[in-house]
């Protein structure tokens, strides 16, 4: 026991390393834009972009709420608070309902989410003593907060605005001017008991919204971006006397492209698309835990005239970690220096060409991305060249390709190790993937190799016109894996793309069922994101099928997370992000991010007992998970054994991390001890060897 109490000491710095344990959730919603409050007691409720945070006024505490600490959906649609009932209602966009007390008590209410009604569309709320009445687009419902129940459902075919009660009459107001009420003695359920009336303006009902909620003694509003703010009144006037309150998280919940750079993840929160879909011009970037956000003031206030909408790039100079290049949809290319915007590129200061000259809101300077050089490439969309380059001497570069020019949705690069760079084109004109090899001549294509590819051929000869193509992503072994809306297709060897007779390979699963006969893994589902862990294994995020996990090879599925059945937050996958030394792998969704730690880590070059951790160390009797061992090279065999020499468990790790449940071969608990961790990369030349106490 005395050797077992020093190895504890010595080893106590590693404790806090299993704070994030292998198959861990986590989501990160966006705490920043306060759009309304209400008051519970001595306790605010903000509501922040369909989230939700609350501020004690007493202890000055703030609580974060989120889909997997307390609450039952994602997206609030709107909040109300009831004193006599002493709970805050919750009403998501969905139609999913939550209860919530002080305490942090919650009681779901999912009847009318489950229930198959037309016109769902959730548009006010209203509280009157214990009742909530919601209103939707066919009318509106009744919630005893109190007893957490739905009272009644008034399917009246009006499309509801606001809701008052006054003398215990209901007023409706709609979308324009006319407001209802019900007739004398008339049936509430009844469509024809709802009669126009002017007794009641529909300026009377809206204006019941409450702005601002009070809570010990102060006059608290939500104020956008400006958080949560505390006032009292000073001589008529309001005076600030608390807040901001605005909890660190991302600016807001848009992740559209997401990368690595060392342990800095960049964020671009944009959408590429024609189509109007208008999102703020969001760039944001998360590190050592904490979120900072790229300058949105100048962009506003210098350039007025120009649209900042949907970022959907963002980029770090491999030679400055404060200089970053982003690409809002079609209004040039943004230079930060510091997170200030420094210069916007666009037709007037460089060569990027304006879309049919249209005007400084139509320079389209995509997918910035640097190459080993330093050379910086953007896709200047819909233009006669799309493909130019800024030098790190300041001089732009153009290549032209006509199998490409003037196409419209050109959407990133994929620099390869091959040498060999492609293109994604998403849809319509030139729609596929855009394969190129300049052979080291920047400045003439005339040596160069290119070609595109709209049709999809793969080796069994099977073909595919596809309508869009979405993603690109190479291995560990020089692979492409590329997604599109019909499957995953692979190029098994770039150099190879650019023969008359190439096909795609689609991986083939294995029916095992005595036919001999197999499957193409994923075929006709939307691949959107594809990522590539430290195993080399693939994360391939789709649109509605969720997130899937398969083998190094693709033989093996070995996860599938869908939003029912896992913290998930939407089956729509947008972008994916792998830590290289943690495993986290980050997902952006269509309403948000959430992250899952993988067990899987990018290998060390060699072995060394200086890289070895193993964690939880000490193994403590409530521990149920995996204990991860990472600092492993590629393949490294890996062996338990107890301290006489027994072997006890082996295993071979993903990419520099292998994990062990803590049993032994037959599937039992191992006993009280220290364990001995022998490590042998991939050609057994090797060992490393490290200890792991176990207390039972």
């Amino acid at each position: 026991m005395k050797r077992i109490a020093s190895i504890l000491l010595s080893l106590l710095c590693l404790s806090t390393l299993s704070a994030q344990t292998i198959g861990q959730w986590n989501v990160y919603p966006s705490y920043m834009n306060a759009t309304q409050c209400v008051a519970l007691g001595n306790v605010v409720y903000t509501l922040t972009d369909g989230n939700l945070f609350s501020y004690d006024t007493e202890d000055e505490s703030v609580q974060l709420y989120n889909s997997m600490d307390h609450l039952n959906d994602v997206h609030i649609s709107l909040i109300g608070a009831s004193s006599e009932a002493k709970r805050v209602i919750l009403v998501y966009d969905n139609c999913n309902i939550d209860l919530l007390d002080n305490e942090g008590n919650v009681r779901n209410i999912s009847a009318l989410k489950d229930k198959s009604i037309s016109n769902k569309t959730i548009n006010a709320l209203t509280i009157n003593g214990y009742t909530a009445y919601i209103c939707t687009g066919f009318g509106f419902l009744t919630v005893d907060m109190k007893e957490g129940v739905i009272r009644n459902t008034y399917q009246i075919g009006i499309d509801t605005k606001g809701l008052l009660i006054k003398d215990g009459q209901p007023y409706l107001a709609t979308s324009g001017t006319a407001v209802y009420t019900v007739k004398e003695d008339g049936n509430w359920q009844l469509a024809s008991s709802w009669v126009t009336t002017t007794d009641v303006s529909k300026t009377d009902i809206t204006s019941q919204t409450p702005s601002y909620a009070h809570a010990g003694g102060v006059d608290w509003y939500a104020e956008g971006f400006g958080g949560l703010v505390g006032y009292k009144d000073k001589d008529g006037q309001k005076e600030q006397v608390k807040g901001p309150i605005q909890p660190n998280s991302p600016r807001r919940d848009l992740f559209y492209r997401m990368n690595y750079v060392g342990d800095r993840l960049l964020v671009a929160g944009g959408i590429n698309t024609p189509y109007a879909i208008y999102h703020p011009a969001t760039a944001m970037i998360y590190e050592n835990g904490s979120w900072s956000y790229l300058d949105e003031e100048t962009p506003a206030k210098d350039y007025p005239k120009l649209n900042h909408w949907n970022t959907t790039h963002l980029t770090q100079d491999p030679n400055d970690p404060n200089h970053h290049f982003a690409s809002p949809y079609r209004t040039g290319l943004y230079e930060y220096r510091n997170r200030k915007l420094v210069k916007i590129w666009n037709s007037d200061n460089s060569p990027l060409m304006q879309i049919g000259n249209l005007g400084l809101n139509y320079v389209s300077a995509n997918a910035p991305t640097y190459d080993e050089e330093g050379n910086l490439w953007v896709l200047n969309s819909l233009t006669d060249t799309i493909i130019r380059v800024m030098q790190p001497n300041g001089k732009w570069q153009a290549l032209y390709y006509e199998e490409i020019a003037t196409t419209p949705t050109p959407d990133d690069y994929l620099f390869t190790t091959s040498g060999v760079k492609f293109l994604v084109n998403r849809r319509s004109t030139g729609r596929g993937f855009f394969g190129f090899y300049t052979n080291g001549t920047l400045g003439n294509v005339r040596d160069d190799h290119h070609v595109l590819r709209t049709d999809i051929v793969n080796q069994d000869g099977t073909s595919y016109d596809l309508s869009e193509f979405y993603c690109m992503t190479e291995d560990l072994d020089g692979r492409i894996w590329c997604g599109t809306i019909g499957g995953l297709f692979v190029i098994n060897n770039p150099l190879e793309y650019f023969d008359d007779d190439f096909r795609f390979e689609q991986v083939k699963i294995a029916r095992n069922d005595g036919s001999g006969l197999a499957d193409y893994l994923l075929n006709g589902v939307s691949i959107t994101c594809i990522a590539v862990d430290g195993g080399n294994r693939k994360w391939i995020g789709t649109q509605g099928n969720g997130l899937y996990l398969v083998s190094a090879d693709g033989q093996e599925m070995l996860q599938h997370f869908l939003a029912e059945d896992t913290p998930l937050l939407s089956n729509n996958i947008q972008c994916l992000a792998i830590h290289p030394t943690t495993g986290v792998v980050m997902i952006g969704t269509d309403v948000g991010l959430c992250s899952y730690v993988s067990d899987a880590t990018e290998a060390e070059d060699e072995l060394s007992s200086d890289n070895i951790i193993a964690y939880p160390n000490p193994v403590t009797p409530d521990f149920t998970g995996l204990i991860t061992i990472k600092g492993l090279t590629m393949d490294s065999e890996v062996k338990i054994c107890s301290s006489t020499g027994q072997l006890v468990w082996s295993g071979v790790s993903n990419g520099g991390t292998c994990t062990w449940n803590g049993r032994n071969k037959q599937g039992k608990r191992v006993a009280s001890g220290v364990y001995h961790v022998i490590a042998n990369n991939a050609e057994g030349k090797k060992a490393v060897v490290t200890r792991i106490i176990v207390i039972k």
